[in-house]
């Protein structure tokens, strides 16, 4: 950068204002010393002036396993919308071991990173006692159980009350619902409508509940509850899954056992996975809209970090139910 100045005949703290693109600069200037790091080939030291600015310039993206589809569309909406404010993105994968989650988190404290967007539903408990938490930390679908971190998510509860609504209306009433853990307050929304609207429409005593013990293998999860449904002597008219690929796989289980899709039991989903709409038949499912869910959630913490902008406690975008030839009227 010496070397730049000596050429342009400027101070060296003028030329590191037009590296940085300071309106300080006169344009002539600027122009100068552009044809200049041009002729000389000289790189900026982004690390170095991260440094010396006291930011990363970097976000960790926290995941439980990439693997998941649900994931792709989120992380596109949180990289785009970053990389037009000059962000860069991390991922951080988990594989649901809490150890690898806090060695994560790590990278916050050390300065690494300047904040931290999950999607698993938790946050690194090394980071929970940081000055400023609340504005460095970013959930995405899935609530962190402490005060004052955003999430960015659906109404899960209104969502699947409105599944329940079209079942009912369209002449269900041997209704199961097939859950995710009960440890996420996602998917014990989800089932809290779906037990909700059974007693309140006098079908308590057909609430049937089966919920998978983790997020992990929701496709073999979804195949066994619905097999071993069959194998009990239980036969819903309709199955309310709480993930596509819940759905996805117990309408397997359901063709296994030799019945008909829509005509001996219909199934409802999830999510709106892009493999839904290909089924045969196509899986009707609630949209949830996850490149928006990444994109708010990238723009939330970005105005929290770098603007100084305070925590919010929940945004919910809009969800809609898809409506397709996997559920039968009777």
């Amino acid at each position: 950068m010496a070397e730049i100045a000596r050429l342009a005949g400027v101070d060296i703290s003028t030329v590191s204002r037009a590296l940085a693109g300071s309106p300080l600069v006169a344009k002539e200037t600027r122009a100068l010393i552009d044809q200049i790091v041009r002729d000389t080939g000289y790189v900026v030291n982004e690390a170095a002036r991260n440094l010396r600015d006291g930011r990363a310039n970097q976000v960790l993206v926290i995941v439980s396993d990439i693997a998941a589809p649900f994931y792709s569309d989120v992380l596109q909406g949180i990289v785009e919308t970053l990389a037009e404010r000059g962000v860069n993105v991390l991922l951080g994968v988990t594989l649901r071991q809490p150890k690898r989650e806090e060695k994560l988190g790590q990278q916050l404290l050390t300065g690494v990173v300047d904040g931290i967007i999950t999607i698993t539903g938790s946050a690194p408990k090394a980071i929970l006692n940081m000055e400023g938490f609340d504005r460095k930390v970013v959930a995405i679908s899935r609530p962190v159980p402490h005060d004052g971190v955003t999430c960015v998510t659906i109404d899960n509860f209104a969502a699947a009350n409105e599944v329940m609504a079209h079942l009912y209306a369209m002449g269900h009433r041997r209704i199961v619902h097939i859950g995710g853990p009960n440890h996420s307050e996602t998917y014990r929304d989800r089932s809290a409508a779906y037990v909700d609207f059974m007693r309140d429409h006098g079908l308590a005593e057909l609430t049937n509940v089966r919920s998978t013990g983790s997020f992990k293998d929701d496709a073999e999860s979804g195949f066994e509850i619905m097999k071993s449904m069959l194998e009990d002597g239980l036969h819903p008219t309709a199955v309310f899954c709480a993930t596509d690929e819940l759905a996805i796989s117990a309408m397997a289980a359901a063709r296994q056992a030799g019945l008909d899709i829509p005509g001996d039991v219909s199934f409802f989903g999830f999510d709106d996975l892009k493999l839904a709409g290909l089924m045969y038949p196509a899986l009707s499912t609630v949209s949830v809209p996850r490149f928006e869910m990444g994109r708010r959630g990238a723009e939330v913490l970005f105005r929290q970090i770098y603007k100084g902008a305070r925590a919010s406690t929940r945004i919910a975008l809009e969800h809609r139910l898809v409506l397709r030839k996997s559920v039968a009227q009777i």
